[in-house]
């Protein structure tokens, strides 16, 4: 049976599962809490792993009368719209738990793959503001991502089960075919990473009519720090975008990048009690990483403010009723990095296939080749027998946390550098990646030890888990072993 042929059939079953998973939430939404203890209750008896045991705990944990668990699940429920409710939260529990084993086993078969997760895609790099550090302004409309390769992405994406798409740029907005195409892909769900500008009434109605579109609206913390980075006025646009899709119903969160200059703001209980008062339903924390036409290290978090930001993490999700992801300090739950299709990959305006957004070397390019074959190429291959890149998952990162690592492998498949620039990740940088990464191990090795006992219990089921912690040595020495292996031959 065909790929094409298997997509159909998963289509129809993730439809099935959606509608009765929608059914559900409905009934949820005119009895929260009351609701919400029965699912806690359900969980525990269906569980049978230990994760998914753990999982179960958690959500009863989470969800007693009076925590913030239960303010969540009732701002959750009573603020969204009814087709949203259906369309994207329904559609993405489903999609979950309901994935084609056939698919996946052929996968693996025939091209020693899995599915990832999502997609990033930046259909454009155009951009209506001219932030400061970033140089997507200087892209125009012949840069962008043809509208039929594209689309043939996402056929080919959702034909191996991946229905996760997270779109960035740019600005995805100026993308004129972008709504289209998400209408033609209802199946689907589609996290769009925004400045929030172009959101006025019109488009937050739409967003609600189509219903599997959660747009990511970026904030620098206060009035201040977003002006001066983005520009005059921006914040007060921001924040009236939270608004209009707070009141049209719409799924959305912030997404925040931290720097040593706004961290204390943005995990501020002033900020998150702004964000849960304009709507955001979740948020997004990235660490600044030093990439782009003018990388500059010292803006990136110290070690120690690094550290800041997981304990601020943690306590608003202790103490709020809202959901937060923070991408490196959260690598304990994933097992380490998502990169080079182990969950995900990155497509740029360009076609070229990145392990990352972050990591911009490719060997292949989506126009020339399948999505699968370049999930198969030895370049991610090599990248994915190394994961997780080491035994402290607090630091997952084979850029800034084990900076040798995407070096070495860049370098032994001659992958080329994606855009102006990003070669001073593998050569001027690197000295400076290092110091980096020996302070954040010095920093997280006793968190590591005294905090985060429960991941082997957790990940007890992980196979690349299992095979790294049955190794002496992270990634970054792992590589380096045969060269000293050889130099040590050479002299005797």
């Amino acid at each position: 049976m065909s790929e094409h042929r298997l997509g159909v059939q998963g289509s129809r079953d993730h439809e099935r599962a959606t509608t009765a998973i929608a059914a559900a939430l409905a009934l949820m939404s005119r009895s929260p809490e009351r609701t919400s203890r029965a699912l806690a209750t359900a969980l525990g008896k269906l569980s049978r792993s230990k994760q998914q045991k753990m999982v179960a705990d958690w959500v009863h944990d989470y969800l007693e009368p009076g925590g913030p668990g239960a303010a969540y699940v009732t701002r959750l429920l009573r603020q969204l719209h009814p087709n949203v409710r259906k369309r994207f939260l329904a559609g993405f529990i489903a999609n979950l738990f309901f994935r084609d084993p056939e698919v996946s086993e052929r996968l693996k078969r025939e091209h020693g793959i899995n599915a990832p997760n999502l997609l990033a895609i930046s259909p454009s790099m155009r951009c209506n503001l001219r932030c400061t550090g970033c140089y997507a302004g200087d892209y125009d409309r012949h840069d962008d991502l043809p509208t039929e390769v594209f689309d043939r992405l996402l056929s080919e994406a959702e034909a191996i089960g991946t229905r996760v798409f997270i779109l960035i740029g740019g600005e995805p907005f100026m993308w004129p075919p972008l709504l289209d195409i998400v209408e033609a892909h209802r199946n689907s769900f589609f996290q769009i990473y925004t400045n929030g500008t172009m959101i006025d009434d019109d488009m937050a109605a739409r967003i609600v009519e189509l219903g599997n579109i959660a747009p990511a609206v970026s904030i620098e913390g206060s009035r201040e720090r977003t002006d001066a980075r983005r520009g005059p006025g921006v914040y007060d646009r921001v924040i009236s975008a939270m608004e209009r899709l707070r009141d049209h119903g719409a799924m959305f969160s912030f997404s925040a990048t931290a720097t040593r200059d706004n961290l204390e703001e943005i995990i501020s209980d002033e900020f998150i009690d702004l964000m849960i008062e304009k709507g955001a339903l979740y948020g997004w924390y990235f660490a600044y990483v030093p990439i782009g036409l003018n990388p500059d290290l010292e803006y990136m978090p110290t070690p120690e403010e690094r550290d800041r930001l997981r304990r601020g993490v943690n306590s608003i999700r202790e103490r709020k009723p809202i959901l937060v992801a923070d991408f490196w300090n959260d690598g304990s739950v994933t097992g380490g990095c998502l990169a080079a299709g182990r969950k995900y990959v990155h497509i740029n305006n360009r076609g070229d296939v990145e392990p990352c957004v972050f990591a911009h070397f490719a060997v292949d390019n989506i126009r020339e080749t399948s999505l699968v074959d370049a999930l198969a190429s030895d370049y991610f291959r090599d990248l994915r027998k190394l994961q997780p890149f080491g035994h402290n998952l607090l630091r997952p990162c084979p850029l800034i946390d084990h900076p040798g690592v995407i070096k070495r492998v860049v370098e032994k498949h001659g992958a080329y550098p994606t855009h102006e620039g990003a070669e001073s990740l593998i050569s001027t940088l690197q000295p400076g990646l290092h110091n980096y990464a020996v302070s954040l191990r010095d920093v997280y090795q006793p968190v590591w030890d005294k905090e985060y006992r429960w991941v082997d219990e957790w990940l007890s089921s992980d196979p690349e888990w299992q095979k790294r912690r049955s190794k002496g040595l992270d990634a970054e020495a792992e590589l380096a072993q045969p060269a000293r292996q050889s130099g040590a031959d050479e002299a005797s």
